[in-house]
Formats: C-alpha cells, structure tokens, sequence
C-alpha cells in the first residue's frame, strides 16, 4: 500500500503549483509543506480493520475496510534530521463487525456490525537512515488514542435485519452490545522517502496498528475485544 507525502519550501505557490497539488490530491496524495525541519500537511488513508475476539463466544473476526484522513505534523532533530516526531489529527472511519457461537443450543446465528467514526491523534518517534541517493529509510513506533464521535450499525438474527442504524454508543440498547467510546492503541510503521525533485518527495510506507483497549461492551465478564488496523499512513 502507498503513502505518499509531497514536501514543499514555505515560498509563493504559482499556478502550475496548484495544478500539480490539484492532480495529485486526487492521486490520495498527502500534501505537506516544508520550513527547515518543520513539516505538515493533509493525508487520505484507505486501510483495513479486523477484531481480535474470544475464540469460545464469537466466531473467526473479518476484515473490513476503512478510512482516514487529517493533518499531519513532523518535527525532526539532529544533523541529517534523522531523528522525528509525528503527530497527527485524523478522523478515522472504521467499520467490524462479530458474529456469535451458537453457545445456547438454540442454532441461532446473530451478527452484529458497526459503523464508527473516530477523531484520533497519533503520535510517533520516526528514525529515518541518511539519504542513499534519492531515497530514505525510515521506521517509527508509538501509539494512538481515539474518542468515538459516532457508532451506529446493524443487528441480524438467522440472516434477518432486526434493526438498522443502532446508535451502538447508547448504553442498554436492545441487542445486548454496547460500542465504548475509547479506543488506543500502539502504532508501528515502515517505508521510504523518495525525493523526486528539490524540496519534493513521495513517501511509500505502511502501518499497524495494535488495539489495547475495548471497543466493544458485550456483557460476558472478561470478554476482550480489540480492533486492529492496518493500511496507508
């Protein structure tokens, strides 16, 4: 998967400038802007999100897919600015969902799914390698905290929809599961910088990202379930 940045000096945009942020903009560019070693800019992120659930309640988790995008903030240090600090500000569109063991007997299949909306900041040290031509190494590691601004969803029994777009925030809804407004997590990367002219580069790169608290409340005591992400940052 790609992650692309575009890093600029702080100088007088022209036309044909524009027309290039324009173009790649739509290319899910992620713009960014350059004075010494302070950098930002805006990212589009696809990515995919699948649960980690309790083998003896839920059956095996999917994936499914998702979506972020915000602004992005790097600081580096050091000669050679091999050292950084990222923070980011994204609205993360996240879709899981889980479907029940039949643990009652009873053959029923029930199956719940969520939409959420998450407003999220990451934050990450960077290491990045001297630069090798036109390209640059880096790794980086630290960890996220989200709040859930919305989460509605679907409850199915046997196949048929009980009930569409169930705010999963609201506590005692009737099909038995809450969605928690927290999440965290810790969040690993890896890629390259590839400078393609002077002061401009295209960064390819990909991250995980590792759930350390619930997202769901579904009533079984000791019952853990984590959402983990991968994709585009």
């Amino acid at each position: 998967m790609l992650n692309q940045h575009i890093f600029l000096p702080l100088v007088e945009i022209s036309n044909s400038d524009m027309r290039k942020f324009t173009f790649l903009l739509l290319m899910l560019v992620a713009f960014s802007s350059r004075a010494q070693q302070f950098r930002y800019g805006f990212s589009i992120a696809p990515g995919s999100n699948k649960l980690v659930l309790p083998a003896d309640m839920y059956d095996p988790a999917v994936s499914f897919s998702g979506f972020q995008y915000g602004l992005l903030l790097d600081q580096t240090f050091v000669k050679g600015d091999i050292i950084g600090v990222s923070l980011g500000l994204n609205l993360n569109y996240s879709q899981s969902g889980m479907t029940s063991t039949d643990n009652n007997g009873a053959g029923d299949d029930k199956e719940w799914a969520v939409r959420a909306r998450y407003l999220e900041i990451p934050l990450t040290l960077k290491l990045r390698t001297p630069q090798f031509g036109s390209f640059t190494i880096y790794g980086e590691g630290g960890a996220t905290y989200g709040k859930c601004l919305r989460a509605v969803g679907d409850y199915t029994l046997n196949g048929l929809t009980l009930d569409s777009d169930i705010d999963y925030l609201e506590k005692d809804n009737a099909n038995g599961i809450n969605y928690l407004d927290k999440n965290a997590g810790l969040q690993f990367g890896l890629g390259a910088e590839v400078e393609v002219a002077e002061g401009a580069s295209i960064i390819i790169g990909f991250f995980y990202q590792k759930g350390i608290m619930n997202v769901y409340e579904d009533n079984n005591v000791g019952s853990d379930i984590l959402l983990n992400q991968t994709g585009i940052r």
